[in-house]
Formats: structure tokens, sequence, C-alpha cells
């Protein structure tokens, strides 16, 4: 294992470099930080690109350990002293490894109405802390994966990718333009339930015993028209207090567990 001492060294700037949303898709690339969510693309079968220790931590089991598999993988392994490491990590809770790792999407085919299939739609997500934490509750309740659909936020930016704990590297996620989305209702099988403020069916009536797609609309506006006219029911969910709306991560989750409830 090298040793970076130098923050102008290539692999150093292509690291800072993927904080940026258009690097990243110019490399394909995008980081990892932090001992478990690195271990959780060890084991999800995911070969890093690079890996990067903080020096002075080297010798934790942990760490030698993703060191010794990065290695084998043929992967650049690089010891970075702590100063060097501090600005390539999060501020908060800094990390003592780094992972980084090529972009991995499925393809459309992916999406398929097999049995207990649930495939989480997401139109044009804009926090990546909500799409991060959807991906997590994705994988936490063994939901099929994510379909995101327009503009989104990037699900490989630092942001997203913290949020999801290492879920990323478990969860599959398939891009669609809007069209394809659409054509893909079209012919599901199965159930298509849309989340709708104005919907007056209860989130706990659809039967999701079968295969079902699960579409969520953005922060704010909520479901396009398109989508929801496109969606065979249309829910809600109840309030009962002051507050006019839930949270979309929070409104996810309630509805991917509902609609697993019978599989856990």
């Amino acid at each position: 294992m090298r040793e970076i001492t130098s923050a102008q060294n290539p692999l150093i700037k292509l690291v800072k470099s993927l904080d940026d949303r258009k690097r990243r898709r110019e490399h394909g690339l995008f980081t990892a930080e932090g001992a478990k969510v690195v271990a959780s693309a060890r084991d999800q079968g995911w070969r890093p690109h690079a890996l990067l220790i903080d020096a002075d931590a080297i010798d934790r089991p942990i760490l030698a350990s993703l060191a010794r598999w990065a290695t084998a993988a043929e992967a650049e392994v690089v010891a970075v002293p702590s100063q060097l490491m501090a600005r390539l990590v999060a501020k908060e809770n800094p990390q003592a490894v780094l992972g980084v790792f090529h972009q991995q999407l499925s393809p459309v085919e992916r999406v398929q109405p097999d049995a207990g299939a649930l495939w989480v739609v997401l139109e044009q997500v804009r926090d990546p802390g909500n799409l991060g934490t959807i991906i997590r509750t994705v994988d936490a309740a063994g939901a099929s994966g994510v379909i995101l659909v327009g503009t989104t936020c990037d699900p490989f930016s630092v942001e997203a990718v913290r949020a999801t704990m290492g879920s990323l590297f478990a969860v599959p996620l398939v891009r669609m333009e809007e069209d394809q989305l659409l054509a893909t209702l079209a012919r599901w099988p199965g159930l298509v339930v849309g989340s709708h403020l104005k919907a007056s069916i209860d989130f706990r009536t659809p039967d999701y015993r079968q295969p079902t797609l699960l579409v969520m609309g953005s922060e704010g506006p909520g479901l396009s028209d398109t989508l929801a006219a496109a969606c065979h029911q249309r829910v809600r969910i109840p309030m009962t207090g002051g507050a006019d709306s839930l949270n979309l991560a929070i409104a996810t989750a309630l509805l991917v567990y509902e609609a697993r409830r019978g599989l856990l």
C-alpha cells in the first residue's frame, strides 16, 4: 500500500472532483464513506475503483480487511494522512476510509411483474436526503427497487449515498423518462398505486398481494397529473392533526411497509 501526502496527487484531485455532479457524470464514479458502508459494497459484490484509508487507522482490523479486499479486486489502495483525509470526508463524524466506485444502474428490463414485486417509483425527487432514506427503506422492507423518473437529484451524490447507510449497494436503481414509465404502467398486469393528497382511498385499502408499482410525487408539488391519471388507484394517508402533508421519505416508508405487511 502506497502513501499519498499531497493534495495535488491525481487521485486526491479526482476524489475531490466527485463532489460535483457534472464530474461524477463525466467519470461515472462516486464516493462512499465509512467502514460499514464500504463493507456493504463488498458484501453486495461491488468492486472498488480505489480505496483511501486514514494512515493513523490502517491497523484497525476492519480497515485492514477492506484493504485486502480492494487489493484483491485490483483497486488502487492508498494510505492518506489524517489532515488530508479530513479534506475528503464529511466534517461531521469524519470517517477513516473512503471508497471510490463505478456508478451502476439497472436496465429498464429489470422491472418485471414477478410474484411479490414492489417497485417504488419516484417522480422528480429533489432532496438527496429523502432519496437516500427511501433507498434505505426499500432495502429494509425487501422491496424490489427504485425507479427514478424525470429530473431527479443524483442518487450517487455524497448526501444521498450517506443517507442510504450502505443500502445503495443492495437496491436496484432504474432510470426512466416519463414516456418509458407511462408505457410500463400501461402494460403492468398487477397494481399501480399513486400517492395523492386529493385521493379518497385510504392507503391501507388496496390489495397489495400482487406485483405493485408504488408511485410517489416530488416534494412540494406531489404527483403530476399525468402520472396520477395513469395509476390504477390513487391513495392518501389520513391526517387528523394540523399538518396537511408528510415528508416524502416518511410517506413512502408508510406505503412501502403497508404494501409489504403480509410478507414481513
